[in-house]
């Protein structure tokens, strides 16, 4: 008996089948209709079930990822499909690798035939060809997307801008899409931004002032600090274009990197400004003088307490930032500071800074773990029992009832033996039977539900009385700790909580709750 074929058709059509000489020359013969035509076609004659058509429309040959393309997978393990037919090799992909892994492994370890119409593949057949013309797609690929690379910075030469997004403050000219002309809206506010700055405002100070005044930011949503600095250190607001400074690794992996300056077009005065040479010479000189406040020539590869201090309002991280300052004598002196990570981000219109000094937060921690070790010291078993939400009473009391629990589950399964003994020897007959084994599974039930609940409480209980043991063990070895350093706080601590400094009675005071790994917070 013939086997009866139900077949996926697949369909593919991207960028890669646009010739370099026109990339806007479209080649209709791999349309993704006459692909579907074709393969429909292919199906009838052959006699065979078109089950379902599978299409990626505008995804490249390189990438295996494609939903549709995935979707047929899942599709052909489930037993949906057993034929995966294409119009050519390269409907499948460019990648000869590829190509090759899944028309000689995957395809047929998910029991399903493979065939290529126009190519005359099959892969009940030799499947020699088939790589040969893999190979041949994998090289067209290559060669397409060096001739397509070339035609797009043939044109980036030429001045044209052909990004799909224009920059903030620009839009695209409508008589011609690869000219920037300024937005009547948000080029005013590009000019607002370099005249803050130049004026002297800090750029989370700048994005704090737009977000009060609800100006939608260039990427939508809140302005951050980053969006600000962009747009501050781009040369495109002064009429000029750089481009061609990031790229793909290679013709199959699309992930960007940033390219050597050697390799950036840069093409000055291609486009109006939106602001003076004499206005950005000014804001390139307070951005640097900023960098070399905030920068200093050895920062530290990592906060002493990066990634442990929370907001106590937000709940965002805080920041490690560093200045450097100049004593009387000319000495250059770093301090490190941390800060919310979103009024960094934002500014005021999120949250306030909650800066705190390494310095001084190392010294209060210090302070904190040797006031605990010294407790401790003094009377361990009264801390103990602070920390400890429970008693031991109640612990062996929990450790009694499942105790009891089970001898009474052991009990229950001799009785329901019993039982089906007097039945088997007619002790008791089948009604009788029936009831008083009902009831002994409803105890049972009853029973077993109660004792996965006192389970519960009981690790519960022992967890948070080994966690005090933990603490306690951890914390008695730094009685006389001298230099707080991060193996310290990884041991000990599980974040610390940063208020934001206020005056009570003329004196400024902040408030800092240090939560212990194990135990929490304690007071």
């Amino acid at each position: 008996m013939q086997q009866l074929y139900k077949v996926g058709a697949y369909c593919r059509l991207s960028m890669d089948d646009f010739t370099a000489k026109g990339i806007n020359e479209f080649n209709a013969s791999v349309s993704i209709e006459n692909q579907k035509e074709l393969l429909r076609k292919f199906i009838a004659m052959h006699g065979w079930l078109e089950t379902k058509v599978y299409c990626d429309d505008g995804w490249s040959g390189g990438n295996f990822h494609r939903p549709a393309f995935r979707q047929m997978l899942e599709d052909a393990k489930a037993g949906i499909i057993n034929l995966i037919l294409v119009k050519d090799l390269s409907r499948l992909g460019r990648d000869y690798v590829e190509v090759g892994r899944y028309t000689e492994e995957i395809f047929p370890a998910l029991g399903c035939r493979f065939v290529s119409v126009v190519d005359s593949l099959d892969s009940e057949d030799d499947t020699t060809m088939l790589h040969f013309r893999s190979i041949l797609n994998d090289y067209h690929l290559k060669d397409l997307s060096r001739k397509m690379q070339s035609v797009l910075n043939a044109r980036k030469r030429s001045g044209q801008y052909i990004s799909s997004n224009p920059p903030y403050g620009y839009r695209k000219c409508g008589l011609d899409s690869h000219k920037l002309v300024p937005d009547e809206q948000t080029s005013l506010v590009v000019q607002r931004i370099f005249e803050l700055r130049a004026a002297g405002m800090a750029y989370a100070k700048i994005a704090a002032l737009l977000n009060n005044e609800h100006i939608p930011s260039a990427k939508g949503g809140l302005w951050q600090y980053a969006i600000i600095r962009k747009i501050l250190n781009n040369e495109v607001y002064i009429g000029n274009l750089i481009m061609n400074y990031t790229g793909n690794r290679t013709y199959k992996d699309k992930s960007k990197i940033r390219k050597p300056p050697e390799e950036w077009i840069r093409l000055d005065n291609t486009h109006e400004p939106l602001i003076s040479k004499e206005t950005w010479e000014m804001v390139q000189l307070i951005n640097r003088q900023a960098k070399e406040i905030y920068s200093p020539k050895k920062k530290p590869e990592k906060g002493l307490f990066s990634g442990k201090l929370v907001c106590a309002d937000c709940g965002a991280k805080l920041t490690a930032d560093s200045k450097v300052r100049h004593t009387k004598s000319g000495e250059e002196r770093r301090t490190v500071f941390y800060s919310c990570g979103n009024f960094v981000r934002y500014g005021h219109s999120v949250c306030s800074c909650h800066t705190i000094d390494e310095n001084r937060l190392k010294a209060l921690v210090t302070a904190e773990i040797q006031g605990q070790a010294a407790r401790l010291q003094f009377d361990e078993e009264k801390v103990v029992a602070q920390l400890a939400d429970y008693d031991i009473e109640r612990l062996e009391g929990l450790r009694q009832e499942i105790q009891h629990i089970e001898n009474r589950l052991l009990e229950l399964m001799e009785q329901s033996a019993k039982l089906y003994e007097d039945k088997v020897s007619g002790s008791i007959d089948k009604s009788a039977f029936i009831l008083l084994m009902r009831r002994n599974e409803q105890e049972r039930v009853s029973q077993t539900e109660q004792q996965k609940k006192l389970q519960v409480d009981l690790a519960a209980m022992e967890q948070a009385a080994v966690g005090v043991r933990n603490w306690t063990a951890g914390i008695k070895k730094y009685l006389d700790l001298q230099e707080l350093d991060r193996a310290v706080i990884d041991e000990l601590i599980d974040h610390i909580e940063v208020g934001e400094r206020r005056r009570i009675d003329g004196k400024l005071v902040q408030d800092i709750k240090v939560v212990y790994r194990f135990v929490g917070l304690v007071e």
